[in-house]
């Protein structure tokens, strides 16, 4: 894959690097919660009972539809987060596999769903994209571990010091909104980029790669939001890391994923998902018609 650094970006502990990639704009799609937005689609429970861990998605319109994994979905019965980049055909219907983060609350609040300003935070996506892989190689199933995610929704509520009536991933985030905005703006973004690498001190926390520099602009405040997250409470220090590093390693990375052993699995709309795993790192590559439209990788070590 060729890859171009753009930009670096360095406050306090955090530094992102920008990129481009050759093939951009490859694909014509939109996202999810444009989609939802504009009553091009609708996510609501699977039926009047409702299942914590699926949602059904309509897509009533002749696009093709775009979520991201780590998406928040707000309403329903409880408010849900994707467990897997999906690309949705125009005109079809599918199944979503999601997880819960709002412990608190099973009622119905809306008949359907509705997008938010945030996606998960890194260490939220790379467990569950752990569990994901690990129940693919299974046969299980998009699933991940419910559990580990409710476990992971309440860490972030003590280390951030908010907190939900409902244990609501979405309020406890919400919360905080006006901080994690004062931190954001210390990083500008670059229209050219559809990718960006994400750098706690020395030790990268995550990338994500889109097809579309439209949606790579829409998704990176969400991007931001949640690695603010991760950073919010470690004490300051001088972060060691320089622009030659960090764009290094980016570059090394996509070296090292080339390399990787993966597995391939079908995707929960169309295409289909590569998937790797070792000690350091999950990543999921999802393609469609030899189009990549989304890359994940998330980081395994834990952040000090």
């Amino acid at each position: 894959m060729q890859v171009q650094i753009l930009s670096f970006n360095k406050h306090r502990r955090l530094s992102i690097v920008q990129f481009s990639t050759l093939e951009q704009n490859t694909f014509d799609y939109i996202s999810g919660p444009k989609a939802i937005s504009k009553e091009l689609i609708e996510v609501r429970e699977v039926s009047m009972s409702g299942s914590v861990n699926n949602l059904e998605l309509v897509n009533l319109s002749d696009k093709f539809v775009f979520f991201m994994d780590g998406d928040i979905l707000v309403g329903a019965k409880q408010n849900r987060v994707l467990n897997t980049s999906v690309l949705v055909a125009p005109n079809s219907k599918l199944n979503l596999p999601v997880s819960c983060v709002e412990q608190g609350r099973w009622r119905s609040v809306s008949s359907k769903f509705r997008p938010s300003d945030y996606i998960s935070p890194d260490i939220i996506r790379a467990k569950k994209l752990k569990a994901v892989t690990g129940n693919l190689k299974k046969g299980r199933g998009h699933f991940a571990d419910q559990s580990e995610v409710w476990a992971s929704v309440d860490e972030l509520s003590v280390k951030l010091n908010s907190y939900s009536p409902s244990f609501d991933l979405f309020e406890i985030i919400d919360k905080k909104k006006d901080t994690f905005e004062d931190f954001i703006n210390k990083f500008p973004i670059d229209n050219r980029a559809n990718g960006l690498a994400i750098f706690t001190d020395t030790l990268p926390l995550s990338i994500d790669l889109f097809n579309r520099t439209d949606i790579y602009q829409e998704y990176y405040p969400k991007r931001l939001r949640s690695s603010a997250m991760e950073v919010y409470n470690l004490s300051d220090r001088e972060n060691p890391i320089t622009e030659a590093e960090a764009k290094f390693k980016t570059l090394n990375i996509f070296d090292e994923l080339e390399k990787a052993e993966h597995t391939i699995h079908n995707g929960v709309g169309v295409g289909t998902e590569k998937r790797y795993e070792n000690e350091r790192f999950v990543a999921m590559e999802l393609s469609y018609n030899s189009h990549l439209i989304h890359l994940a990788l998330l980081n395994l070590e834990k952040v000090n």
